[in-house]
């Protein structure tokens, strides 16, 4: 993959939205690297004596979640392989992987996923197992207190929704990264 085809796709959303199966699926496709908040803080959490001062209050559970995505987006992409980001994020959070995209001259597409079908988005919490080693799952309650607190991100960004069946978001996602990929500098 030459530079100039180097792209950040961030892949936000509310909890249950899709956003992670979402995110694993353009990965797969573009042949990127995947980089997930649960993931990257579960290794946190093994360590309690981190996880103490990490966790609380959340603002900086995210502060340190967001900053290491960043740097492990910025390794990748200066090794020349595309990154997805998969996260809740916040409109500030952008402002880090924008620069991080000009750093590494790649070009950077926001995925925004929502569930506007409340049965279908409480069904998809149900029962969910993602098994991440030192993770904990979600339950409707804290899922709904979630998408109730959602900050949709600014444009530009793609809004996908889970109630389109996910190999149509996957190719609409991929027509908009194909974009970014051949817009002109």
């Amino acid at each position: 993959m030459m530079p100039k085809d180097l792209v950040l796709v961030v892949v936000s959303g509310y909890t249950g939205s899709g956003k992670s199966t979402l995110a694993e699926s353009v990965a797969t496709e573009i042949g990127a690297s995947t980089v997930s908040f649960d993931w990257v803080m579960s290794a946190l959490r093994s360590f309690p004596e981190v996880w103490d001062v990490v966790e609380s209050p959340v603002e900086r559970q995210r502060s340190v979640g967001w900053m290491l995505m960043g740097r492990v987006a910025e390794q990748q992409l200066r090794a020349g392989r595309s990154v997805v980001l998969d996260l809740v994020a916040r409109s500030a959070t952008l402002d880090l992987w924008t620069d991080v995209a000009t750093r590494t001259g790649a070009q950077m597409v926001v995925l925004e996923c929502v569930c506007t079908d409340a049965d279908l988005h409480r069904s998809r919490v149900v029962g969910r197992s993602r098994n991440i080693p030192g993770w904990y799952e979600l339950s409707v309650a804290d899922v709904e207190r979630s998408r109730a607190a959602y900050q949709r991100l600014p444009e530009p960004k793609l809004v996908l929704d889970a109630v389109d069946p996910l190999h149509d978001n996957v190719r609409v996602a991929l027509e908009f990264v194909e974009q970014a990929r051949t817009r002109p500098d």
